[in-house]
């Protein structure tokens, strides 16, 4: 098992192969981020899920989305919350 599926398995608290809004909410928040769960929500149906429009990350979409992260600081807060 890759990196991206170890992160992957370990947001996805139900086990339901897929990502809500709600699971990469709590992630967040781990990491000392302060972002609403509505805006949450809104970049998951609008700009996160690409693939499919379900509403929920796949595997994929995690990956597009830590690759497309360029802040090394906000990098590293990932890094460190999966630790």
């Amino acid at each position: 098992m890759n990196l991206y599926e170890r992160v992957f398995n370990d947001i996805d608290k139900n086990g339901d192969g897929k990502i809500s809004a709600a699971e990469l909410h709590q992630c967040v928040k781990a990491i000392g981020w302060e972002v609403p769960l509505v805006e949450v929500e809104m970049a998951v149906v609008e700009g996160l899920d690409h693939r499919d429009g379900d509403g929920v990350l796949g595997l994929e979409d995690l990956i597009r989305l830590v690759e497309d992260v360029e802040d090394d600081d906000k990098m590293n807060d990932l890094k460190e919350a999966f630790k």
